[in-house]
């Protein structure tokens, strides 16, 4: 209270209103009260900024961080394209080397055999990354543009992340129903 007389005899000072005018209007006019929800309000909506702030430094990171792991899947993507193509030039390779054998009337023992040692040539983990990493790069790609989800759960926090509502189709047949009724 004593801080608040030291503000009203400075104020009276500088405005030359009597003092015990400025405590009658501060009286009635609600002063303190006043200030308080002013300082409050002013409270809330630096808080608001905050987290505002907060909400938009995390969404950045969140699409940086989603494109991030989307383009780690498309290098996994690439790569496992080019196996592939290597895999199949190989196996071309091959078969053009049988036809011109077979051409040359070569025996089939021996065009056999060295189809063998040409098969062995081939990588097993080039055949193993063919068959295993386009799974888990589509996998990955669909989860990271929110195509493909690990429960049901997750998708709804998905949907509802982009502030739209998620909509049982079953709530949309009845509301139909009612309105068509």
């Amino acid at each position: 209270m004593q801080n608040q007389k030291g503000s009203l005899n400075e104020l009276s000072k500088l405005s030359r209103v009597p003092f015990t005018t400025l405590k009658h209007w501060r009286s009635n006019n609600k002063w303190v009260k006043k200030r308080k929800e002013f300082q409050d309000e002013l409270y809330q909506q630096t808080e608001l900024k905050a987290i505002d702030k907060v909400r938009e430094d995390l969404s950045q990171q969140w699409a940086t961080l989603t494109t991030e792991h989307l383009h780690c899947y498309q290098i996994c993507r690439k790569t496992a394209e080019l196996r592939v193509k290597l895999i199949q030039q190989q196996f071309e390779k091959l078969k053009v080397e049988e036809d011109l054998r077979r051409s040359m009337g070569m025996p089939v023992e021996e065009i056999e055999q060295a189809q063998a040692e040409k098969l062995k040539q081939i990588s097993i983990d080039d055949i193993n990354t063919c068959s295993i990493v386009p799974d888990r790069y589509v996998k990955g790609e669909r989860i990271v543009l929110s195509m493909d989800y690990l429960d049901i759960n997750r998708a709804i926090v998905a949907v509802e992340r982009t502030r739209l509502k998620v909509v049982s189709p079953s709530d949309v047949a009845l509301r139909q129903g009612v309105s068509n009724g």
